[in-house]
Order: structure tokens, then C-alpha cells, then sequence
């Protein structure tokens, strides 16, 4: 099995989400796995309104503090995008990895989101 393999197996992936790159800084204890991922380019993202399928309007680099992988403190970065309907104005996506009932950091606001996707525009 690949490093990638393993890294893909904790946190929620599914097209269009790959796992990029995966970094472990081993200067810092406990030791920090930083999870970098992106969907594919030109991916469809569905509306968190209505469920349709809509291209990217623009993204934004976020990154959530995610449950230890093992005994290392893990972080997940990723440019989220935000998608523009007529109906809805412009959402932000809500991403596979932040489920409902789960708490995790979203170190580009500073603030804790319970189950969501951060909402800022």
C-alpha cells in the first residue's frame, strides 16, 4: 500500500477530492501531519441549498485541525470553493471532511465550526 493510500483512509474522501501532498514535520512533538487537498479542476460541486451540480466560482485556502492520524496532531488545508447560482447568490461549499456532530478548527478564522463548513463569503 502507498503513503498516499494510508493518508486517504482517515480522513473523508470522494471525487472530486484528492489527496495532493501529505507533509510530516518531525521538528515539532508531537509530531504534525499536514494533509493537503484539492479536487479536480473544472470539478462540480453541488449547491448547499439546492443539491444541483455548479462549477467553482472562486476558492478560498482553508485549514481545519482534524482528529490525531495516529498519535500525530493532523491538519487538513484545502482551497474551498464557493459556487454561484442565480437563485442562491454566491455559497461556500460544504466540504466531505466536516460532518455533522464533528468539531474541528478552522485555523483561517480562528474560530470552532460544529458539523459545517465555515459560511463566510
Amino acid at each position: 500500500m502507498q503513503s498516499n493510500e494510508i493518508f486517504a483512509l482517515g480522513p473523508v474522501l470522494a471525487p472530486p477530492w484528492n489527496l495532493m501532498e501529505q507533509q510530516l514535520d518531525t521538528l515539532k512533538k508531537p509530531y504534525e501531519l499536514h494533509l493537503i487537498l484539492a479536487a479536480d479542476r473544472g470539478a462540480l460541486h453541488l449547491c448547499p441549498e439546492c443539491g444541483k451540480s455548479c462549477k467553482a466560482h472562486d476558492f478560498k485556502a482553508m485549514t481545519w485541525r482534524h482528529l490525531n492520524f495516529f498519535q500525530h496532531h493532523c491538519s487538513i488545508t484545502a482551497p474551498v470553493p464557493r459556487i454561484s447560482f442565480l437563485e442562491h447568490g454566491v455559497k461556500r461549499i460544504s466540504v466531505l471532511w466536516v460532518r455533522e456532530g464533528r468539531l474541528l478548527l478552522c485555523s483561517s478564522n480562528r474560530e470552532f465550526y460544529h458539523g459545517c463548513a465555515p459560511t463566510n463569503q
